[in-house]
């Protein structure tokens, strides 16, 4: 009967998993409960995000019109 290679790779990544949650559950209670200090945003605002983005080297794609016009006879 053949495994299938799903079930095969599924119980590696757990194993794997398994492996980094054990390794991470050493470390000592002070490691882990240490809160690292918050860092300031820099405030933006939408605008100036807008007028940074440089829009004259994106990629234009020029099309064709093809369309049809029907005229009543």
């Amino acid at each position: 009967m053949r495994t299938p290679i799903g079930v095969v790779v599924a119980a590696g990544l757990a194993a794997i998993g398994l492996g980094f949650w054990l390794s991470s559950a050493t470390q000592s209670a002070t490691e882990i409960s240490s809160v690292p200090t918050p860092t300031t945003v820099s405030q933006i605002s939408i605008s100036e995000i807008h007028n940074q983005a440089h829009l004259e080297f994106l990629p234009v794609q020029h099309i064709e019109d093809q369309s049809l016009v029907a005229a009543p006879r």
